[in-house]
């Protein structure tokens, strides 16, 4: 296969799904290709050797990098880093397309503004989009408070559910965000989980670097709690600070060393002098090889994020860089990341944002005997080579890309297909539109408001729309308050409707609006889609029509299994000229009213799954 990945980080910047990632695929045998931005990440710095231009292309290890413009940043102004996401999606959209070579699969890295270019990659070139969800939107912006208007979260909630939807598959990292994705009415069999890996488990570093740094710094004297990675809001490391006062008097041997950067590093160091916190040290960036190293002297390595919803069904990277290097874990974390460290055997959950629970955690470790410690990080590590290596990640990963393309490609719409949707529904709404009032009244006269039945259908790739009809039924219930069966809330006027397909007529406002065509398979029930066999679910490739195949070959009085077969048998071989057939047997069998239900039926009984 030929992958593009899409992704504002790459290497040189600290980006873990970056080039061994696409060196791992290249070496399983697939053409790799990146499109990403001039690395600035984190510091909002153009990095030494690059200076922004419209493009640059560089190759390596095999992997062709082209580099598109943005504005760099990386600060706590909401608006600066708007401005830093949305040029680099302006410039992947309006130049990436047309630097990078077709691709059968575009792997989408976490950003839902990079939707418009995955989009516009699919349109142009017929590829599959595979998106990797790293944070949730809108949820992941509005907790960090760049972004205050509850109208600016609401659009960007719009937008980022346009986003998945768009998505052919979609890769979350723990169970919590596709439980959450399934409540946005993402199907549950486009979701995968797959946990991140740590790219930093097989590092090695200049050891005496490190033990030079190890003895001027005095680390083999104390038992050191290391946080490494970005010090920024979400991380809440006050917390830790707040901690670490309470251990100048309760456990004196301890010893909290926090490696990295970020924004709130310079307010915290701030605090630090300023309190006397003797016992709290900050160690500058260093390459991750020699953080990895620097872990041989922690006696426990912390995980701490903000008490926040959203944390606890995300993992955070270093959860599973703390695993994969075989040292005891204290988690700071609600939910899912918590769960993974105690299913691993591997270290103490405490809760987030609070001290006393933090120094329980130390308190218990120190309790514990330098061979108990031991073997709770080996346990961790055990886990990770088992569960969430790299190798388990990366084959899990190119099952997904395989399966999306080994699935016939959608055909993309054609010119001519668009054509016919939009003149014929246009045409036909200005000649039946007195025909469409007067229905409208007649409906509201004999079932009452509203006149439009409105209910979600799986549409194009099985994502959800609201279709519209005409209401053909009452809302009759029985003694217990439940609604009646359709037979019975059926009136003859709705029969009429239905035999007469006049019920269909509202449908020409979804085809105007693109989630339905004229001519397509049916769309059915949302709860069907987990029961159909894999061959069945293909026909969602396409867009659900008003009429289809299966329609004109017996429409509901053919079994379910016979109409699928019709469905799946259009997706295969539809063109123009078969719509065009289509439409006419249409016409012809509305005039003879035939195929209207399944014997002993309104329409047809429910489908009840037949996997195969």
């Amino acid at each position: 296969m030929r992958i593009l990945m899409l992704t504002q980080w790459f290497d040189p910047e600290p980006f873990f799904k970056g080039l061994p990632f696409a060196e791992e695929l290249v070496k399983r045998g697939h053409e790799v290709e990146v499109l990403t931005g001039f690395p600035n990440y984190p510091g909002g710095t153009v990095y030494d050797g690059y200076r922004i231009k419209p493009w640059q292309v560089e190759e390596n290890g095999g992997v062709r990098i082209n580099r598109v413009a943005l504005y760099p940043s990386h600060d706590r102004s909401g608006l600066r880093r708007m401005v830093n996401y949305l040029s680099f999606a302006i410039s992947s959209l309006c130049v990436g397309p047309w630097l990078v070579r077709k691709p059968d699969v575009v792997y989408v890295y976490n950003l839902i503004t990079l939707a418009w270019t995955a989009v516009f990659l699919r349109r142009l070139y017929g590829c599959k989009i595979v998106y990797d969800v790293q944070d949730l939107w809108p949820e992941s912006v509005s907790s960090s408070g760049m972004l205050g208007r509850p109208l600016l979260v609401r659009l960007l909630e719009c937008w980022s559910n346009w986003s998945y939807r768009c998505a052919d598959r979609i890769v979350v990292l723990s169970p919590g965000f596709k439980r959450n994705l399934q409540e946005r009415g993402i199907p549950e069999q486009k979701i995968e989980v797959i946990y991140n890996w740590s790219p930093d488990a097989e590092l090695t570093s200049n050891e005496k670097k490190i033990d030079d740094l190890v003895a001027n710094l005095n680390l083999n004297n104390t038992f050191n709690i290391m946080f490494a990675g970005t010090m920024g809001v979400m991380q809440a490391l006050d917390t830790v600070l707040d901690a670490a006062d309470l251990c100048l008097q309760r456990h004196p041997s301890v010893r909290f060393v926090l490696i990295g950067g970020g924004i709130e590093k310079q307010r915290l160091q701030g605090r630090v002098q300023s309190q006397g916190l003797t016992n709290v040290l900050f160690i500058d960036r260093l390459p991750m090889s020699e953080v990895v190293r620097l872990f041989d002297y922690a006696g426990a390595l912390l995980v701490h994020l903000k008490e926040n919803p959203l944390f606890e069904i995300t993992i955070p990277s270093k959860t599973q860089t703390y695993l994969a290097v075989g040292h005891p874990i204290l988690i700071a974390v609600k939910g899912d990341a918590a769960a993974l460290v105690e299913n691993a055997k591997a270290g103490y959950r405490c809760l987030p944002e609070n001290p006393e629970s933090l120094v329980e955690g130390v308190g218990k470790l120190l309790k514990l005997t330098p061979c108990q410690r031991k073997a709770m990080g080996e346990n961790g590590k055990r886990f990770y080579d088992a569960e969430l290596s790299m190798s388990s990640g990366v084959s899990k990963f190119e099952s997904v890309f395989e399966l999306i393309f080994q699935k016939k490609t959608e055909k993309r719409f054609s010119l001519s297909k668009l054509i016919l949707d939009y003149f014929l529904t246009l045409v036909g709404l200005v000649l039946i539109a007195p025909l469409v009032v007067l229905l409208a009244i007649a409906v509201k006269l004999s079932f009452g408001s509203p006149v439009l039945f409105r209910q979600v259908r799986p549409g194009l790739y099985g994502n959800p729309f609201t279709m519209y009809k005409f209401r053909t039924m009452t809302d009759a219930k029985d003694d217990a308050g439940r609604l009646r069966p359709d037979a019975d809330r059926l009136t003859p006027f709705g029969r009429f409707l239905r035999s007469s397909s006049l019920d269909e007529l509202p449908e020409l406002f979804n085809v105007l609006k693109g989630d339905m065509s004229l001519v397509g398979p049916r769309p059915l029930l949302m709860e069907y889609l987990p029961l159909y066999s894999q061959d069945q679910a293909r026909r969602h490739d396409v867009r659900p029509g008003i009429t289809g195949w299966a329609q004109v070959n017996g429409r509901n009085a053919i079994s379910w299994e016979e109409k699928f077969e019709l469905d799946v048998w259009y997706v295969d071989n539809r063109s123009f000229w078969l719509d065009i057939r289509i439409l006419w047997m249409t016409v012809a069998r509305v005039f003879k009213r035939e195929g209207i239900s399944q014997e002993g039926q309104a329409t047809m009984e429910r489908f009840k799954g037949n996997k195969h």
